[in-house]
């Protein structure tokens, strides 16, 4: 089929002011509460948390000034700004909101007295208290547990008299010296170094990070510090090298990348960069570790991780003989092998004495700031197993809020982060209950949650499905005594899965990361090779191709698409580049409601989101339109709390030529972030709506005035709805996140079929961004669609054309 540029979409009205009305509003008084009794109760406990810090204050060391930090718990979703506001006016400041507005929000107080919050809670409780009617919002207050701080490597693990490495991560407080006056006084508290050492500090606009080597005693005295939040062992890598097969390369063509391809950086064990495979598209490489001196990958991690990134399926360039990379590799060695000489075995590990956040950042800066390297795709296919997101923690941790303040600093590059994997037989005993629970594990089980930092929200979050079965013949009669989990295209049986904070689609894609197909070997589960892919292994000779499995090579196999999209529009934004690339994927496995053990269809579509997001990508439909698939995209600015609205004359046949159609809408930007507000993590979020018949003026003069709770039940004033398209994922499941896409599918030409003209409204609302000139990039794109072969492109460009010439 002919292959055709992708057409603008035409702007009805710029960026057009809101003027935003409040909805409702007030604090509502808990059921069956007694506020003289709640007055009097909150008053002597208030006294209580008072005392504990004056104890607390006593018993610690007299270099320590310690700040007064606890939590109060919100029983009704309140305005952060508004509620932050009435705390601040009795000294309280707000240093963490909670991910869904109730829950426990974490506050410091400038008065150890905490006098005039106890003077206005005594107001409360008096008939003429209702001025200070924000109490109804508080269910209670209290010291911060301190086995909420501990995370769970930590606790499985504890300290011994023996110093050891751990990380301490502190509240971010609203005042910066305050942290590093802390951070010093803890050095001239603790002057012992075999006892207590800070290795390595990471302050970032958004979370404070200590890597500190201690004993158990010290440990046991500082977590009782108000200031730190967290304490938790270092990240954990789990990689099993896997090595198989040594293929004859003399009559394979090695190629090079164009020399204006753009580079990918990859952030792992290093590389093999006189790799026979890899020696011709190697950019650079840099070691930001101390744990090995050399640049060169002695784990075999990140050379497979490199290969995926440059040839994508490396089975496919084996079977044709040709190894073309699409873009320069660059390495950022960031781990090193650690040997097991008793075991026989080779893992990778972090340097002990500096954050992994660190080396990371370091990288990308290292990295990115040089206009040479061209580097479009950052990959990272690394994670912590132990911190499980919505399991393990409840607020996003510093290395995904990380890799989201780089992608906002860097709009023009693109982060790939894997979602991590969960093998089965670590929660089932046998293959039995693996293949009875697949797949409704992974959405109903937290063990296969994404780990941090799958869930960094300006990053494109990939899973895995598995590949076309087959079985390695070992013997006669081997493929009846095996258990495939997977069938082609499904889930991969090892992937984790969504959502991420507030809700937002994670992953966003996947890829072809490989298979379970296992069998009983005397009691313990053995795994078929047939289930994994062809990786490039860490030779130079012999057994230089590998095959295994994981999110680890999902991952990069989507930056090697990214980086080809990259060279194809090579002054296009991240944004461009992430929308294609969401606009480019489907479903190549639509499941029914008995896959998934659903009610209905739409439960089991919605389960399917959460495992696979939109699917697998593909480059020719991302880059092309055709002439039934017609691909209309905009890239621009919109300013906080502003519409923008477009529209376009749809042709008749499309709904009038019989076959099934789909429309679908994706949505792309790069939103500020925030590690302490889990009420919004994104500074501002973006929505957009499509509608039928309605003239587009109407549209701007309705949204010019939208009310707060319009706001939140979906965005669509009420008159409006019966216009609207209704697109799966609803509007309030796509607005939580910053990538977004919704479609709308018609089996048969629908009854009250959608009239001309289609107009999409986008909205950009402030959650609590300050500065009210701050605009928004972003890049939005509309697909039209048929499965038959009509003249739709050519039918809606001339539409364009006509429009625009009048």
């Amino acid at each position: 089929m002919e292959k055709y540029e992708h057409l603008r979409l035409p702007p009805i009205a710029g960026n057009v002011d809101r003027q935003t009305r409040g909805g409702g509003g007030g604090y509502v008084s808990p059921p069956g509460r007694n506020k003289a009794d709640f007055s009097a109760q909150s008053v002597q406990k208030a006294d209580v948390i008072k005392s504990s810090f004056a104890s607390l204050k006593n018993k610690i060391s007299k270099n320590i000034n310690p700040s007064f930090v606890f939590e109060i718990k919100i029983n009704q979703s309140v305005s952060p700004d508004g509620f932050e506001d009435e705390l601040a006016r009795m000294g309280i400041h707000v240093l963490s909101v909670a991910e869904n507005k109730r829950g426990y929000w974490v506050v410091f107080a400038d008065d150890a007295e905490l006098t005039q919050f106890k003077n206005k809670l005594t107001t409360y409780g008096q008939p003429d208290g209702s001025k200070y009617d924000f109490f109804n919002a508080i269910e209670s207050f209290q010291d911060i547990p301190v086995d909420k701080k501990i995370g769970k490597a930590l606790r499985d693990n504890p300290l011994s008299e023996t110093a050891d490495f751990i990380d301490i991560e502190l509240w971010r407080m609203t005042d910066p010296q305050k942290n590093e006056q802390f951070i010093t006084e803890l050095k001239q508290a603790y002057t012992d170094w075999t006892q207590f050492r800070i290795t390595d500090t990471l302050i970032t606009k958004t979370f404070v990070l200590l890597r500190v080597k201690l004993t158990k005693n010290i440990f046991d005295e500082i977590i009782e510090l108000k200031e730190i939040s967290r304490a938790d062992r270092p990240s954990i890598t789990q990689f099993n090298p896997f090595e198989y097969i040594s293929p004859d390369i003399s009559d394979i063509q090695l190629n090079a990348p164009h020399e204006d391809a753009a580079g990918i950086l990859i952030i792992d064990s290093g590389i093999i960069s006189n790799h026979p495979m890899l020696e011709k598209c190697v950019g650079g490489a840099e070691n930001f570790q101390t744990g090995e001196q050399e640049n060169h990958d002695t784990v075999g991690h990140g050379t497979a991780v490199s290969g995926c990134a440059a040839y994508g399926d490396i089975e496919a360039s084996l079977i044709n003989k040709e190894f073309t990379p699409s873009n320069w590799i660059f390495s950022a060695k960031v781990m090193y092998a650690e040997r097991n000489d008793y075991k026989g075995t080779v893992s990778a590990a972090y340097d002990p004495e500096k954050l992994i956040e660190h080396q990371f950042k370091d990288a990308v800066e290292s990295f990115l700031s040089n206009p040479n390297y061209h580097i479009r795709v950052v990959n990272v296919s690394l994670g912590n197993s132990n911190e499980v997101w919505h399991k393990n923690y409840l607020r996003q941790l510093p290395l995904a809020a990380l890799i989201d303040e780089l992608a906002f600093i860097y709009p023009d590059v693109v982060f790939i982060v894997s979602t991590g994997n969960h093998h089965p037989g670590n929660t089932y005993e046998t293959i039995a209950e693996i293949k009875d629970n697949y797949p409704t594990y992974l959405t109903k089980n937290p063990d296969f949650k994404i780990i941090n930092p799958a869930s960094a929200a300006l990053a494109l979050t990939v899973g895995s499905i598995a590949g076309e079965v087959r079985i390695e013949k070992e013997r006669y009669g081997a493929e009846q005594i095996k258990t495939i989990i997977a069938e082609e295209n499904q889930p991969s049986p090892f992937t984790r899965t969504g959502s991420g904070i507030n809700g937002m689609i994670k992953p966003e894609l996947v890829e072809y990361g490989g298979n379970l197909i296992l069998s009983d070997n005397r009691g313990k589960i053995s795994e078929d090779r047939g289930g994994k892919i062809a990786v490039i292994n860490n030779k130079t000779t012999g057994d230089i191709i590998k095959f295994d499995y994981g999110t680890s090579f999902s991952a990069p196999k989507v930056a090697h698409l990214a980086g080809k999209i990259a060279n194809q529009f090579p002054q296009r934004s991240g944004n461009f580049i992430k929308n294609m690339m969401l606009a480019g994927a489907g479903y190549p496995f639509s499941p029914n409601k008995d896959f998934y053990s659903a009610k209905d269809k739409k439960e089991a579509e919605t389960k399917h989101l959460s495992i696979c997001g939109f699917g697998l990508s593909d480059f020719e439909r991302a880059v092309n339109s055709y002439s039934n698939r017609a691909v209309l995209w905009d890239e621009g600015q919109i300013g906080l709390n502003q519409i923008k609205v477009y529209s376009l004359q749809l042709p008749d046949i499309f709904f009038t030529e019989q076959g099934k159609k789909k429309i679908i809408v994706t949505l792309t930007f790069n939103p500020e972030t925030r590690l302490t507000r889990g009420d919004s993590y994104l500074g501002n979020r973006m929505e957009f709506h499509l509608f039928h018949t309605i003239n587009p003026q109407a549209l701007i003069e309705k949204y010019g005035v939208i009310s707060e709770n319009t706001e939140q039940s979906g965005g669509v004033p009420e008159d409006l709805k019966k216009f609207e398209i209704d697109f799966f994922p609803g509007g309030n499941t796509r607005k939580a996140g910053c990538h977004q896409k919704a479609w709308k599918e018609y089996k048969k030409e629908p009854k009250n079929r959608p009239a001309s003209p289609i107009s999409l409204v986008l909205l950009n609302f402030n959650k609590w961004i300050t500065d009210p000139n701050r605009s928004q990039d972003y890049c939005i794109s509309v697909i039209f669609e048929h499965e038959k072969e009509i003249e739709l492109y050519s039918q809606i460009r001339t539409n364009i054309q006509v429009r625009a010439r009048i």
